[in-house]
Parts: C-alpha cells; sequence; structure tokens
C-alpha cells in the first residue's frame, strides 16, 4: 500500500519542544483572536495554540489536512494554496511556519505569499514566518542521510544542496520485500535580503529572529519573521 508523507510527517519531524517555542513566539505578539495557520501541515503548532484562538489550518495536501483535522478535532480546515487567500477572512495573527515558504520555487510566488497574508490581517494583527538561512544551504551540501524505521517501514532520507540554491529531500521506504517507494521534492533558500526587499514595500514594520533570538545571526539555521501593519 503506498505510504503519504502525511502518515509519517510526524513520526519523522516532530518535536514538541519546537512547537511550544513557536507557539510562544505567536503569544509574545498577539494572546488570543482568530488565528490562520498557512501550509498547516499535521497541526502540531496549532494543537499548541487552539486553546487560545479560533483557527482555521490552510494546507495544499488533502492527506495533511486529514492528519490536522485527527490532531485537532473541530477546528476548521480549508484546502487551498498559501498564495491565494481571497475566499479567506482578515486574521488576528497568520502563521507560515515548518520552513513552508521555502517550498515556493519561484520569488514571484514568495512575493504572492507575504502580500497575501499582510492583506488578510486585521489592523492590529500579526503575521510571522520562519524560513531557511544561507547556513543551511551550506550545511547541506555534504549530503545528509537517515535511516530508520517508520510505522514498520524501513526509511532513507537524504537531504543535499544543489544548484540555484535548491535543497532537495528525497525519501525511500521499502516493504516487507524490499520494495522501494521514493518521494522526493524541492525547497529553495532566499536571502534575508530579498525577503527585506518585498516586506519594504508593503505599509508593515517587522521583527528578525535567528532561532528564535532576536536580531540577524547568520549562522542560524532559521530566520524567524513577525510583521505587522505600519
Amino acid at each position: 500500500m503506498p505510504i503519504s508523507l502525511a502518515e509519517v510527517f510526524d513520526a519523522l519531524v516532530e518535536d514538541e519542544s519546537v512547537s511550544i517555542r513557536y507557539a510562544d513566539l505567536v503569544r509574545q505578539y498577539v494572546k488570543n483572536g482568530k488565528l490562520l495557520d498557512l501550509a498547516c501541515g499535521t497541526g502540531t503548532i496549532s494543537q499548541q495554540l487552539r486553546s487560545d484562538f479560533e483557527i482555521t489550518g490552510l494546507d495544499i495536501d488533502e492527506a495533511m489536512l486529514n492528519q490536522f483535522a485527527r490532531r485537532n478535532a473541530g477546528l476548521k480546515t480549508v484546502l487551498g494554496s498559501m498564495t491565494d487567500l481571497s475566499r479567506l477572512d482578515h486574521y488576528d495573527a497568520i502563521i507560515l511556519f515548518g520552513d513552508s515558504l521555502n517550498y515556493l520555487l519561484d520569488l514571484t510566488e514568495v512575493k504572492k505569499t507575504l502580500c497575501e497574508a499582510v492583506s488578510h490581517l486585521s489592523d492590529h494583527g500579526v503575521f510571522l514566518f520562519d524560513m531557511h538561512t544561507d547556513q543551511r544551504y551550506e550545511e547541506f551540501k555534504d549530503e545528509y542521510l537517515e535511516e530508520g524505521v517508520v510505522l514498520d517501514h524501513p526509511f532513507q532520507w537524504t537531504i543535499l544542496s544543489l544548484p540555484d540554491r535548491l535543497i532537495n529531500h528525497h525519501f525511500a521506504f521499502y516493504d516487507q520485500e524490499g520494495h522501494a517507494q521514493t518521494i522526493s521534492f524541492d525547497q529553495r533558500v532566499y536571502a534575508l535580503e530579498e525577503i527585506a526587499s518585498i516586506l519594504d514595500e508593503l505599509p508593515v514594520r517587522y521583527d528578525v529572529y535567528s532561532d528564535f533570538e532576536p536580531g540577524i545571526h547568520p549562522e542560524a539555521e532559521k530566520y524567524l519573521i513577525a510583521v505587522r501593519r505600519s
């Protein structure tokens, strides 16, 4: 039976302590209200925030939304792209975590996503997102390999930086006969200056964090950016 990444995602990458840090950062800016979780995945961060917010989870992957609903029964879900929020309301908080912005492989799509999010903020709302740093791209120039067993399936996960600032993730899941099912996808690493130039054109002010610490530290693995209307 084919394996979907949504089925094994939490077993591969879930870290509750990191989800709590994301939730704490959100509460630093807004305590309650309506929240939109873009590229919500399986909903680990929404789970940390659901007691304080009226949450809508949006994802382009229906299987991910099904996992989100299992984890967060009763929360609203929307099947759709983060590049088009035209059907949606305004929110006190919009979040885009898990390096999901890096799944957009064209800067035009990145700009559209940032503009869409800002345009759907309430007057005092905040948009928080994260992204890979250049250091992450440099790190995976040496191929990363992880092997193990997930849901009774042996697997291999490789991560390798490619030309044009791409990072490739390749999964191989093996059945009892040793046959492999493979899943592969890319992320693109954007310079902080590219993202800042987009935000500087919008009527917003923003704070930058590096691995949850205030300020710009290029040696960090990720930048987190909190955007508010000016």
